[in-house]
């Protein structure tokens, strides 16, 4: 049944890889957006192994990946935010779209993912999990293999955590988080 789970997600992730050449498509708020990326290849894949990957306006955006290709590929964000790195040398970027805002931390001359939070229930992950969904949603949709942190669900895998924070029963928080060596 695990096999079985995990070959679809990877044929999801491959026909989501193969949506991203630039076509129009709905986002996931369903808005019918124009894509502005091209058709060059250059978004980054996820890394072998990772299932937790988000997905907007049909594109995957895995976590520790470089994002100016995926910066230009999704569009000027709705509001956009930079603060010196405590952690690095550089600064720390937050893009907001929607209801999505996207945290990058740099390294060298390039920046990356380091988190994906959803604002609101005008988004969702690939497996239909949102702000508002039970805590019974989000063990169909990821299993019950996770750790239970107070009222929040934690579940690793590869380079990426999903915490799914509930308060009286619903979502209020859903974040993927980047896991390397430069973030601890």
């Amino acid at each position: 049944m695990k096999r079985m789970q995990i070959l679809l997600l990877i044929l999801a992730l491959a026909l989501t890889l193969a949506a991203c050449g630039g076509k129009p498509s709905e986002d996931n708020a369903g808005n019918g957006a124009q894509q502005t990326g091209d058709a060059s290849g250059s978004i980054p894949a996820p890394k072998a192994g990772s299932e937790l990957v988000f997905s907007y306006k049909d594109c995957p955006l895995p976590m520790n990946a470089e994002f100016a290709p995926l910066l230009e590929y999704l569009g000027e964000p709705d509001k956009y935010f930079e603060a010196a790195s405590c952690a690095f040398e550089g600064l720390d970027k937050t893009y907001t779209y929607g209801g999505l805002e996207i945290i990058t931390y740099p390294n060298e001359e390039k920046d990356f993912i380091s988190s994906i939070r959803l604002l609101d229930d005008s988004v969702s992950t690939p497996e239909g999990i949102t702000i508002g969904s039970t805590p019974e949603d989000v063990t169909a949709a990821y299993g019950e293999d996770y750790e239970e942190l107070g009222s929040q669900y934690v579940y690793k895998n590869g380079d990426a955590t999903l915490t799914v924070l509930f308060e009286d029963g619903a979502a209020i928080s859903v974040e993927y988080i980047a896991l390397n060596d430069l973030l601890g």
